[in-house]
């Protein structure tokens, strides 16, 4: 029998702690959307306390409970598992400002997309397309679309607070999502009216999160594809907010030859993203979400600022600027400016 050198042995270890890593996951996955965590933040629980509340299998619950522990996703004394405040804040309750539970949910929605990106490569195939039926209103679509909104009401308001509005009087959301941008920046400035755009599915929800911080009545919202829409009047200012990666380069620059051609003269088109750097491997979440792009969209690619920038001023935009928001956020933003029609006295003059 042939032996095996203990530095082969610690080559293997190594790279079956990358490749075991999915256990993490699907164990995180497992105990909150069981509501795991929600019953253990009143305290630590035995096995059949936690079985009580939640129902299900025991023994496959046993099973991940233990393998929880095995993880240190969860502890264990005297046969009563606990978790640790950090995850009882961020996934076991939801009145914490630091829950997480939607962004989780969309994680977890993802992993069977993923699990298909070999094919991907092999074939060039999106297998688990987020919006395949042009409706947004899947599964993996639906759980994003509560994700971007827990997002924007934490660390994404900043577009709302940083960039001034004060000239702004409509505003048109271009793939809104849920809208929670706009509201805020509605609620922030007063003169704003604004027209929300998105498939059926995010329009559902914008409708409906707008009416619970009631805004709805300086909303107008529109279902339907932004690569189809005509507007029946000109905006002054058009917010494309992590719209781009999700049709790629192609995609994108028609779209921002739209979004000029439905502004006022002197107008300015807002590119709020989560950028990649030049070298296409940093940061760290923008360049996952280029990978996801690839399972989860037909021609999606996430974007570098410099290569956006191109993209707006062969549209027509001058001026670009690029407008970093606080470390927290991964988002940040481009504006653009369509050029004053001296003819039409400044303002107006759209191509509607």
């Amino acid at each position: 029998m042939q032996t095996i050198a203990l530095a082969d042995i610690q080559k293997q270890v190594a790279l079956l702690q990358i490749a075991e890593r999915l256990f993490d996951s699907v164990t995180l996955f497992a105990l909150f959307e069981t509501g795991v965590f929600k019953v253990l933040s009143s305290g630590p629980k035995t096995l059949q306390q936690i079985q009580e509340k939640i129902a299900g299998n025991e023994e496959s619950l046993r099973a991940t409970l233990d393998a929880a522990v095995a993880l240190k996703v969860l502890s264990r004394h005297n046969e009563r598992y606990a978790a640790s405040e950090l995850l009882l804040d961020c996934l076991g309750r939801e009145d914490s400002p630091a829950y997480l539970g939607e962004w989780v949910s969309f994680l977890h929605a993802l992993m069977g997309p993923l699990s298909q990106l070999g094919d991907a490569v092999r074939t060039g195939s999106a297998p688990g397309a987020l919006f395949e039926d042009m409706s947004g209103d899947n599964v993996p679509a639906k759980r994003m679309t509560a994700a971007m909104d827990a997002y924007a009401r934490s660390r994404g308001i900043e577009i709302a607070d940083r960039l001034d509005f004060s000239q702004t009087r409509h505003l048109l959301d271009l793939g809104c999502g849920p809208g929670t941008y706009s509201i805020a920046i509605v609620q922030k400035n007063p003169q704003i009216s604004a027209t929300l755009l998105d498939l059926p599915g995010p329009i559902a929800e914008a409708r409906r999160l707008a009416a619970a911080r009631k805004v709805e009545d300086r909303l107008e919202f529109v279902a339907a594809d932004a690569m189809c829409y005509t507007p029946s009047k000109a905006f002054d200012t058009v917010l494309v907010s992590n719209t781009l990666h999700m049709i790629g380069p192609a995609g994108s620059l028609e779209l921002l030859r739209r979004c000029y051609h439905m502004l006022t003269s002197g107008g300015r088109v807002i590119v709020q993203a989560q950028y990649l750097n030049d070298d296409r491997v940093s940061p760290r979440w923008p360049t996952l979400l280029n990978l996801i792009q690839r399972v989860a969209t037909p021609h999606g690619r996430n974007h570098a600022i410099s290569e956006t920038k191109e993209w707006m001023e062969q549209a027509g935009f001058r001026n670009v600027q690029y407008v970093r928001f606080s470390v927290w956020n991964v988002c940040s933003c481009l504006i653009g400016e369509r050029p004053v029609n001296l003819e039409t006295g400044g303002r107006g003059g759209s191509d509607l």
